[in-house]
């Protein structure tokens, strides 16, 4: 079953990043642009987060350089179902895909809103206030330049949770 979502769409220049993820005027990282949408995100819909990143492939490669990602690194699993996430067979089939891949997928980056950090230096889940890290959605019909957050609405009690067992890697 596919979710229904609240979203926010936002629009940036592709070309004023450079090939490390920086907008040249000032340096900031598209990870920082982000957390930006994210703050403005929550200031328009104040009960609720995003959880959900879309972006096409060139958005999330964007995303991955301005992280400093490793090159084995591809941020943002595909969109399986159409152009909205499937909770439940997304991950699943991306998943499948990752065995056969020679690149590590990253599936989600900590929510602007993560502000406390355990030992490690991790960012810390607040499931009180429903803040979870930005799941990232490779939705290749989006066009350059575009960036959507949502958040999926619940549909009375049909509640589900899914469980996907994604192995956790760390990198020094």
């Amino acid at each position: 079953m596919m979710e229904k979502e609240i979203s926010e769409t936002y629009y940036y220049n592709p070309n004023d990043y450079d090939e490390k993820g920086r907008r040249r005027s000032d340096g900031m990282t598209f990870r920082d642009i982000i957390k930006e949408y994210e703050i403005d995100f929550h200031s328009i819909h104040s009960a609720d987060f995003a959880l959900n990143l879309y972006g096409n492939p060139y958005t999330m490669r964007l995303l991955a350089k301005s992280c400093d990602a490793a090159p084995f690194l591809v941020y943002g699993m595909d969109l399986t179902q159409g152009e909205s996430f499937d909770a439940k067979m997304d991950p699943f089939i991306n998943h499948e895909m990752e065995i056969h891949s020679p690149y590590i997928c990253v599936y989600g980056i900590d929510s602007a809103f993560m502000t406390e950090f355990d030992e490690n230096g991790y960012p810390i889940v607040d499931e009180d206030k429903d803040i979870y890290p930005l799941t990232l959605l490779v939705d290749s019909t989006m066009k350059d330049g575009v960036v959507r957050l949502a958040v999926p609405t619940l549909d009375g009690d049909n509640e589900e949770n899914v469980i996907v067992n994604v192995p956790k890697f760390e990198f020094a």
